[in-house]
Order: structure tokens, then sequence, then C-alpha cells
């Protein structure tokens, strides 16, 4: 009886002795948050003599070097180019679009100022997820149909407030394309140079970009010098709208964001979702070039000096477990943030609680085909970057009271100073959203966002 427990514990420890390191290693750098991994990669640098950085020594082509190969009519600098028509001073009593743009806002803010007073009530969320979907440059990077679906309304609600954004300022806001947007721009042709530019714009885009006066000329009975006033006025238009709120977006954005630098970038354009993971990669890094070789030597040799061969041949393993343990950590988090880009588009596109749905580790851990523990080692205390810039944590679409705290919140924005919501008719509205809660969970939620009860936001 003793030698069988005897056998059994040794088994046992035996078994645990042989977990595999390459394991170990990969779970290791998978919870790693972006900072340890920079002290990580340097460590193993400073250790293992068998791995090397890529260094780039070239510095990188200016923005001017990469136009004056691939379009150097941009950088002309004639009197009449676009960049020198928009730095002409505005003599005339219509105010330039930048007028309208304040000092303190983004064009998100600027945006919501202008189309949330606009709309009913019942419109404001479609709103809302509407500008989320605006990109930096001032174009629509959703379509009606993905805004009705994603907001449970209806297809000529969605135009509606599309159409409600594209009369916004700076004009040509909320287009779906360069073209619709310098069309936009000319929606009230003010003379007949700009009547012909809409008409150049709307009918004749290839002849357009081609340069064909030619064929212009003939299709509208006019002479040369008028098509070239409707070119100037097409080039002296703004393809990006939303450019002069860049700079100051980003300001903006990081003040409103967790002071924590982001593990994983989404963002959005014209042709998708966009996921970048910052840090060490495997791209930077490398076998070390004589240890290989020597590797590729010595292997297969039995006549090769034992000390050399142990010594080429761990280090050598070593960094390629490295490596291959950085790759797995980078694959594994795109493949988590492309699963939240496609099943939480609705946050991800606009940072709005609302439009948060609930999920747990091990329900996406299913969807991906990985165990649950793989989930958690990647999103635990780490940081992710959103399409409006502004960095969150991966336990916010874990945490399902998250979603109805900040419902709560936006609720008790918008009440009505003398008339303040009590935690019944925060549960009423809620119930109306769809969330069937109890007052007492609302008075729950309530005192952890620290919001004061009714009766205390009347006396303040």
């Amino acid at each position: 009886m003793k030698n069988g427990i005897g056998i059994k514990q040794s088994q046992g420890v035996g078994l645990k002795g042989r977990v595999d390191p390459k394991i170990v290693l990969f779970s290791q750098i998978l919870q790693m948050a972006s900072t340890e991994l920079e002290q990580a990669v340097q460590s193993e640098l400073n250790e293992n003599p068998a791995l090397e950085r890529i260094d780039d020594e070239r510095e990188p082509l200016s923005r001017e070097e990469i136009l004056q190969h691939l379009a150097p009519q941009e950088v002309q600098n004639h009197d009449e180019s676009r960049e020198s028509y928009r730095s002409r001073p505005n003599d005339d009593n219509n105010p330039d679009w930048i007028d309208f743009a304040s000092s303190n806002d983004s064009l998100w803010d600027h945006l919501r100022g202008q189309i949330l007073p606009a709309l009913p009530e019942r419109l404001r969320t479609l709103g809302l997820y509407i500008i989320g979907n605006v990109n930096d440059r001032g174009y629509l990077a959703c379509t009606p149909e993905e805004a009705a679906l994603d907001t449970n309304s209806s297809l000529e609600e969605a135009n509606e407030v599309i159409e409600c954004l594209r009369s916004c300022e700076p004009c040509g806001v909320g287009a779906t394309d360069l073209r619709d947007c310098l069309i936009l721009q000319l929606r009230q042709p003010s003379n007949e140079s700009e009547h012909l530019a809409r008409l150049i714009l709307r009918n004749c885009w290839d002849e357009l970009v081609g340069r064909n006066t030619r064929a212009i000329r003939s299709r509208y009975k006019v002479d040369e010098e008028a098509v070239q006033a409707a070119f100037d006025v097409i080039t002296s238009l703004n393809p990006f709208p939303g450019e002069g709120f860049a700079a100051h977006s980003v300001t903006i954005a990081s003040e409103k964001t967790v002071g924590a630098a982001p593990d994983v970038h989404v963002s959005l354009d014209s042709y998708g979702w966009i996921i970048e993971i910052p840090g060490p990669s495997p791209l930077h890094l490398r076998v070390d070039k004589v240890y290989e070789n020597r590797y590729l030597d010595l292997t297969g040799k039995r006549s090769s000096p034992a000390d050399e061969k142990r010594h080429v041949t761990v280090f050598v393993d070593r960094a390629r477990q490295f490596l291959d343990a950085l790759n797995s950590r980078r694959e594994n988090l795109a493949r988590i943030a492309k699963y939240l880009a496609e099943h939480q588009s609705g946050f991800m596109k606009t940072g709005d609680y609302r439009f948060l749905q609930p999920l747990t580790r091990a329900e996406m851990a299913k969807e991906l085909g990985v165990h649950e523990s793989t989930v958690s080692r990647a999103t635990n205390g780490k940081f992710l970057q959103i399409a409006t810039g502004e960095v969150i944590a991966f336990d916010v679409f874990f945490t399902p009271a998250l979603r109805i705290q900040h419902m709560i919140e936006e609720i008790l924005r918008y009440e009505h100073p003398d008339r303040p919501l009590s935690d019944k008719d925060i549960a009423e509205r809620l119930e109306a959203k769809g969330i069937k809660i109890a007052r007492r969970t609302v008075n729950k939620y309530r005192d952890r966002r620290k919001l004061l009860s009714s009766h205390r936001r009347r006396s303040a």
C-alpha cells in the first residue's frame, strides 16, 4: 500500500517536472503589457548573444520627398496652388468654416454641438453613433444600413440624421468619398463658375481627373476660360474638411483617456478596421547571423566540440523560442482586437457605452477556438485604443454592469435640473431601452459612480 502511494507521488512529481519551458515562456510573454515586454526584450538581448536587434539606420522619407516622387505637382510653389488659395485672407463677409471650430473642441465635439440640439430625443442615440463614425478627415465611415442596424433604428431615420450631418460645418463633412465631399461644398453654387464646377464633379469626373477640357467644353458649350475657372473653383475646395481639427483632437482625446500606453491600436478608415500592435516585434529582432550559421555547421557533426555545440544550440533555440513567443503574443492580441471590432463595433467606433454588448472571456475564447486562460492572459492589465482615440482597459468589455452605469450617467446628464429623476424613474427609462433592472440596483450602481440622489441633486 505504501509502495503504491509512493509510486503515485513520484509519478505526479515527474509529470509536473516535464512542463514544456516553451509553453511557460509563451504564457509569460502573452500576459506582459507593452512596457514590461520592452524590458523583457532588452533583458533577453543582454543575456542571449544569439539574439540581436535589427537597427534601421536610414532616416524615414519626409512627406515632401514622397510627394516629389509620386505627385510632384503637389509640391510646386505656384501662386494658384490649393494651399496658397487656402492661405489667402478672407475679405468677404462669409466666414470661413474654420471660424466655427472652437479652439477647445474636437471635430466630434463640434459636430455634436450642431447636430444633437437639432434632433428629437429619440434620434440622439443614432446621432451620437453617426458622429462617432466620422473619421478624422471628416468622411462618414458607415452606411445608413449599418447605422440603422447597430442602433435598432429605421433606415429612414438613419438617412435623416446623415442628411443633418451633411448640412453641418465644416462644409463637406459627412461625405462618403472625395468626389461626394467636393460636391457637398458646392451644394449652393453662387456664380456660374461654381455651377459649372458642380456639374463637372457630378458628370465629368474622369474628364476632370484627366484634365480633358475639350470634352467638357463640348458637353456644356463653354469656352476654355470658363472651364479653367471651374477647375480653379474645384482645386480651391477642401478635400479633407476634418483636417483642421486633427492636431487638436489628438490633444483633447489624450486628456480624456486613461494615463496608460495602449497595447493595441484599433482605428477605422474607408477600407475597414486597422489593427496595430505597438512595441517589440519579431520584425525588429532576429537570430544573430554568426550564431545561426555556426548552428547549421554544427548540426549533425559528431566530431564537433561538445561545449561549443551546447553553447550555440542552447542560445539559438532560446532566441527562436523568444521570437516565436513574441509572434504568438501579437497574433493573439490581433485576433482579440479583430473580434472586438466586429462584435462591439458600435462601441469601438463611438466610445459610447450604450452600444457595449454583454461579453465574457469564456464566450470570446470559444469563438476564437482558444482556452479561456489565453484570453485572460492576453487582456488582463492591458489597454486598447479605440477608433475615437480614447484609451480604455480591456476589462471594460467584460464588465456587464459598466454599460448600465454609464447609461445611468447619460440619463442624469440630460435630466431637468428642477425635476431630478428618482431611481424608479431611471429604472423605467432603462427598461424603455431594453434593460430591466430593479430600483435598488439603480441605487447601487448610482452609488458606485458617486452620483447624488434625486433629493441631493435638487438641493445642489
